[in-house]
């Protein structure tokens, strides 16, 4: 290496350090989020935890099957505030087990994961969507 490289190598080091040099954040892995924190109710590529009802339903004892969110059940008939507060804040239904995941993931993470689900959602459905919920898209 010849000094003059050593010397910019330097000042870029030091300028990161001091903050005066923007970095680029790493966005958060939406899909390795969604296996860690969604498949084991809603499945492996969101195909929900009864694949022959994607639409979810009931379970004997009264409680709410975790629907598919892979465009085959009704996830995408909800705005992207509505999917947030689910995943954040856990499903308003009693009979639902859907917890919230604000102690486990930031909002950031939580946007990644319906980013994640939604590039899923076949092309007929993404444009349904698009036009209920113009820019509903997670970007």
């Amino acid at each position: 290496m010849n000094f003059s490289l050593e010397i910019t190598i330097l000042v870029l080091f030091l300028a990161i350090l001091q903050g005066s040099l923007p970095v680029a954040e790493a966005q958060p892995d939406g899909k390795g989020l969604f296996t860690a924190y969604c498949s084991p109710c809603h499945g492996k590529g969101a195909i929900g935890e009864d694949p022959a009802s994607p639409s979810g339903g009931f379970r004997d004892n009264g409680t709410l099957i975790a629907p598919a969110l892979n465009g085959t059940a009704h996830a995408w008939h909800h705005g992207p505030e509505i999917l947030f507060g689910y995943v954040k804040d856990g499903s308003p239904a009693t009979e639902s087990p859907m917890p919230g995941f604000s102690d486990k993931l930031m909002d950031d993470e939580i946007w990644s994961i319906i980013k994640y689900y939604q590039s899923l959602w076949p092309e007929r459905i993404r444009k349904i969507y698009e036009k209920n919920y113009p820019g509903g898209f997670v970007e």
